[in-house]
């Protein structure tokens, strides 16, 4: 099976083989979405409706989400010294068209880790609908028991807060 000829079927145009770039010099943290821009989809969603199409898109992310830390593991030893989740932040895309787009999160460094350290330890004790939606999400595309889920609130344009929610992918056996 050809996943990217798959991929450049169900989402024309877009780069589903570009993992070379989570490696490159970033200052900060990146969140990659996996569809640049959303008319990409319109296919995809009338073949799938939006709930499928939103687990297809959550099983896609998940699995370059893993390719990027199996890379990251070849690159060194010890793996890449990043922070990698799954992020979802456009909920009103979800509120009009029923459609949750999930992004790869990265942070490289020492800082990325510790985020993401810290972003273990509140994991499931954050209380946003977001998460809820989200997690339902994960449930439809039967990926619910690898990942553990926060959320943050920040203030953005007036009136608009900020929410991102994260999808921690946990480990077999390992608590978050």
């Amino acid at each position: 099976m050809k996943l990217s000829t798959l991929c450049n079927q169900l989402l024309p145009g877009e780069a589903c083989d570009d993992i070379e770039s989570f490696f490159l010099e970033i200052d900060d943290f990146e969140e990659v979405p996996l569809v640049s821009r959303l008319s990409r989809i319109d296919d995809l969603l009338e073949r799938l409706g939006p709930r499928w199409t939103s687990a297809y898109l959550l099983s896609l992310c998940s699995h370059v989400l893993s390719t990027v830390r199996i890379a990251g593991r070849v690159r060194s030893a010890t793996g890449s010294e990043m922070f990698l989740a799954l992020s979802f932040t456009e909920f009103e895309l979800h509120a009009e068209e029923g459609v949750l787009l999930p992004h790869v999160f990265y942070y490289p460094g020492p800082e990325g880790v510790a985020l993401g350290h810290r972003l273990r330890h509140e994991c499931d004790t954050t209380a946003l609908a977001e998460i809820a939606l989200v997690r339902s999400v994960f449930e439809d595309a039967d990926m619910l028991a690898g990942f553990r889920f926060c959320g943050s609130r920040t203030d953005g344009p007036p009136g608009h807060d900020v929410v991102r929610v994260f999808a921690i992918p946990v480990a077999e056996g390992s608590e978050c």
